[in-house]
């Protein structure tokens, strides 16, 4: 009997580790999709990223809303800056609710000249 409370205990530690590491993994991935969509769209509108990031949320199930989800362009700079608060199952019938934040940064460099390429 005492076994089996032991291994009860272990799987519950273990199920919420690993809901909470899918929480993570969710939002890493969130992340680095929108490093990469601020940082190669150089061409596209400060809404439209928004957009896209929003849309990269619902496919990684993350419960990202579009108030907060921030997009700013300042010459060849673009940031994008979210949050959200996702509640994860730690264990049975009890969620904890986990905050994440992130923000990203892009440079354009198609507006750069090469300083070589004006010597003719």
């Amino acid at each position: 009997m005492k076994t089996t409370i032991k291994i009860l205990i272990a799987i519950a530690i273990l199920n919420g580790a690993a809901r909470v590491g899918m929480a993570a993994a969710s939002y890493y991935q969130l992340k680095d999709a929108s490093q990469e969509l601020v940082t190669f769209g150089a061409q596209v509108s400060p809404g439209d990223i928004q957009n896209d990031i929003l849309e990269k949320a619902q496919g990684f199930s993350v419960p990202l809303e579009a108030d907060n989800v921030v997009v700013t362009r300042d010459g060849l700079h673009t940031i994008a800056k979210a949050s959200y608060t996702q509640g994860v199952e730690v264990f049975p019938n009890y969620t904890y609710p986990i905050n994440f934040r992130f923000s990203v940064e892009g440079l354009s460099m198609a507006g750069l000249k090469d300083s070589n390429s004006r010597r003719h």
